[in-house]
């Protein structure tokens, strides 16, 4: 463990050093990841399954802020859509339209979840995110979480029912084929279940961690590992089915990632407590000081 930890500091020093240019190249490599699941998800042909396009949007983002991927995003999708038919570019507009404005009431720097929800279902390890988010970020991050679920099973929807947006019908023959078969979409009992275990997971998390008993934030999250496994019971009890080894695996996964992230981040020593008392003009200050644990 010593040796772990020694390694995590020596990362966390070279981060240090090095990050005015290693998180631009993350964020390329990031848009150029998430883009290219995309083009493979939506089975897209011709300019937008070129790579050469996807590397050169990808090295775009290497100039512009996180929350500018899911803009990058939206706008590929957006022109897929366009060569799909003039339907489809319609509904995508309105929705990305909405995901917009729910977003903007919110930090921009979180948006950076509507993009990395999606690529999480895409790697499998969609358990991960929630447990990140809670032991990472702030409250407000949880909105950005669930636009990124609702991006996710949007594509989905998409993928499954593209051809009823076919360019060979007419307007209105599209219209009612897409007014027919909105229902998987609206009436989506897993998407449902999805956005409140990982909606209730993250924010038990970030509501315990926040506590400062000791042990808090182990505690956040072996409980909002417990409220996810959740899903391996509602699944079958409202009629959906599972591949549950898959998901297992899935969560498995998703476990260990969440408690290496948790070293990462907070790796504390307990037995080292310390409580400090002094006070100002104003104020009487009673601070519960942890140290961290070093190699």
């Amino acid at each position: 463990m010593e040796t772990l930890r020694q390694y995590r500091e020596n990362l966390q020093k070279i981060y240090g050093k090095n990050d005015y240019w290693m998180v631009p190249i993350f964020r390329s490599l990031f848009s150029m990841t998430f883009l290219f699941f995309l083009s493979r998800y939506l089975q897209m042909t011709g300019k937008l399954g070129n790579p050469m396009v996807i590397l050169s949007l990808g090295l775009l983002s290497f100039f512009l802020p996180f929350s500018f991927v899911p803009c990058l995003s939206g706008i590929f999708l957006l022109y897929y859509f366009y060569t799909q038919s003039i339907l489809l570019l319609g509904v995508g507009a309105l929705f990305f339209v909405f995901i917009f404005i729910i977003q903007s009431s919110v930090r921009g720097k979180y948006a950076i979840l509507i993009a990395a929800m999606p690529l999480c279902f895409f790697f499998r390890i969609p358990y991960f995110l929630p447990l990140l988010m809670g032991l990472t970020m702030g409250l407000s991050a949880v909105i950005s979480l669930d636009l990124g679920i609702l991006v996710y099973y949007f594509l989905r929807y998409i993928r499954e029912y593209k051809d009823k947006f076919s360019t060979g019908g007419d307007l209105v023959e599209q219209l009612d084929a897409f007014s027919g078969n909105l229902a998987p979409f609206i009436k989506n009992k897993e998407l449902f279940l999805v956005l409140l275990l990982f909606t209730l997971a993250a924010l038990a998390i970030f509501v315990i961690r926040n506590f400062s008993f000791n042990y808090s934030f182990e505690t956040a999250l072996a409980i909002g590992l417990c409220l996810e496994s959740t899903a391996f019971i509602l699944y079958p009890a409202v009629g959906m089915k599972m591949n549950l080894t898959g998901e297992l695996l899935s969560f498995l996964l998703s476990a260990v990632l969440s408690i290496v992230a948790l070293f990462f981040w907070h790796d504390a020593d307990y037995r080292g407590t310390e409580f400090v008392q002094f006070e100002d003009d104003a104020y009487y200050y009673h601070v519960k000081a942890v140290p961290k644990k070093k190699a």
